[in-house]
């Protein structure tokens, strides 16, 4: 297996992520979907990312039948979307997403966006850990002021952020409270939405070291300890994607990455409306 796949990073509540896994946003056609999901289980990928905005909690329920990886061996990630924030609309979403995905637990359930009933929201997670419904819970696109606000007020810290992370928005602020406070940082976003082959600096390493954009910008996240979630529709991509633990980004090289100019891709975490 490929060794970058074998990497495992620790939770705050002591179980463990792989630093690396499969993201499936945008992939909504069936078929493509399935496909990329055996695709990644069948060259060692052991983490899916999906969400209940996603439409495709089935598609993965079926992949995960059809491959021959047992469940315990696989890690899932999902998230309770923003219309379900509430603390009774919450459980009701949890019922859901376990009954789509064909699951008695989910690995790691996030709230996606800070919604102004995210503390509803967090309530009812803690009780579904209680319950044994999941095993860790975290939050997704967080500020920094999101999480001291719920650090205040929760029960069970939240083990992850995931949020837009990349070489031009390395987001220090967020990722430093992320630390300072043991919670693991996720970087979704991670090859800059196809942009990285548009920036200089990226595309500088890229013929430096001989490898795609985007494998500069994974190896980035991955030398930083970010879990990091790559997307495809095409199986062949998936694989490409992990083929980053032959080359290592010099501390010159991550400084020449900190002067890209910052560009955020996705809505803004303070200011959006969905």
């Amino acid at each position: 297996m490929n060794k970058v796949l074998e990497k495992n990073l620790k939770l705050n509540n002591g179980l463990t992520i792989p630093q690396i896994g499969l993201g499936t946003y945008k992939l909504t056609d069936e078929n493509e979907t399935l496909n990329s999901i055996k695709a990644a289980l069948e060259s060692g990928y052991r983490h899916i990312d999906t969400a209940t905005v996603y439409n495709n909690h089935k598609v993965v329920a079926r992949a995960l039948k059809e491959s021959n990886v047992k469940r315990e061996e696989v890690f899932i990630t999902s998230k309770i979307w923003n219309s379900h924030h509430s603390y009774l609309l919450a459980k009701q979403a949890i019922d859901e997403i376990l009954e789509e995905l064909e699951l008695d637990y989910i690995d790691l359930l996030l709230i996606h966006w800070p919604t102004e009933n995210r503390l509803e929201c967090w309530k009812a997670l803690e009780e579904a850990v209680e319950q044994g419904k999941v095993k860790s819970i975290g939050v997704s696109n967080f500020q920094a002021h999101h999480l001291k606000e719920l650090l205040e007020i929760c029960k069970i810290k939240p083990v992850i952020n995931q949020f837009e992370l990349h070489p031009a928005l390395q987001n220090l602020e967020v990722v430093n409270m992320c630390k300072q406070n043991d919670i693991l940082v996720e970087s979704w976003g991670t090859m800059i939405r196809g942009k990285c082959f548009e920036i200089d600096q990226i595309k500088q390493l890229a013929k430096k070291y001989k490898k795609s954009e985007a494998q500069i910008c994974l190896r980035w996240a991955f030398q930083l300890d970010y879990v990091i979630i790559p997307k495809s529709s095409k199986p062949s991509r998936v694989i490409e994607n992990i083929q980053i633990e032959d080359f290592e980004l010099t501390n010159e090289d991550m400084q020449l990455l900190s002067t890209i100019e910052e560009y955020r891709d996705g809505p803004d975490p303070d200011n959006f409306d969905f």
